[in-house]
């Protein structure tokens, strides 16, 4: 009699155990491929594992995750700067679809647009003129204290300091608004390029609305 009741008293034992353990707690397995083609198994990662990626796997051999390998410094290094580049990419295409955006409710029509791209070029050409017109003054004033410091030289007398001060501040003047003229020369054809860019890109922006708006 002692037998059975033992053997029952162990079954009992097992069976507690077993609904005590936590169900779906399987003991997961590490699997990769070696640097020779073979597929290996370990119960934690090794240094291969993480150097060439591994697959996290359960009981049944089914993969849970995928880990890939640890990364080299110059490889992270590269992947953030393509990541940057991307990013820098996108912002430039945002900002441009915005850019696009802006300029169509900016001007309702074509008409509009050089219009205004007229009236800035007349800034330009009005702001040209008018230093153009002061410089032709600073000149005429530099001749003439150069023709009255000539007076003091061919005398053989020293030209009076005021004299030389006011020809070297004039010549500064002439010299600072020639540079001016030229910047603004070459801000005006770079304006004029903008603005074939600009009228073609309206015209593009016009022409798929349009389109849109068709269908």
């Amino acid at each position: 009699m002692r037998l059975p009741i033992t053997f029952a008293l162990i079954l009992g034992l097992t069976m507690a155990t077993s609904l005590a353990w936590p169900q779906g707690k399987a003991h997961n397995r590490y699997r990769w491929t070696d640097s020779h083609g073979a597929v290996q198994y370990a119960d934690s990662p090794t240094a291969e594992a993480l150097q060439v990626g591994y697959d996290v796997i359960d009981s049944r051999g089914n993969v849970v995750k995928h880990v890939d390998r640890v990364k080299t410094a110059a490889e992270k290094s590269a992947d953030a700067s393509a990541a940057a580049a991307t990013a820098q990419e996108k912002r430039r295409a945002a900002e441009a679809a915005q850019s696009d955006q802006q300029m169509l409710r900016a001007y309702t029509s074509e008409q509009a647009l050089i219009d205004a791209q007229t009236g800035r070029l007349a800034a330009i050409d009005q702001e040209l003129a008018n230093v153009k017109v002061s410089e032709a003054i600073q000149e005429k004033s530099l001749a003439e204290q150069l023709v009255y410091a000539s007076t003091f030289e061919r005398d053989g007398k020293p030209v009076p300091p005021t004299v030389k001060q006011q020809i070297e501040t004039l010549r500064a003047n002439v010299a600072a608004q020639q540079k001016f003229t030229a910047n603004k020369l070459a801000d005006r054809a770079e304006s004029e390029l903008r603005a074939k860019a600009e009228l073609a890109r309206y015209r593009e922006l016009r022409a798929a609305q349009q389109k849109t708006d068709a269908q």
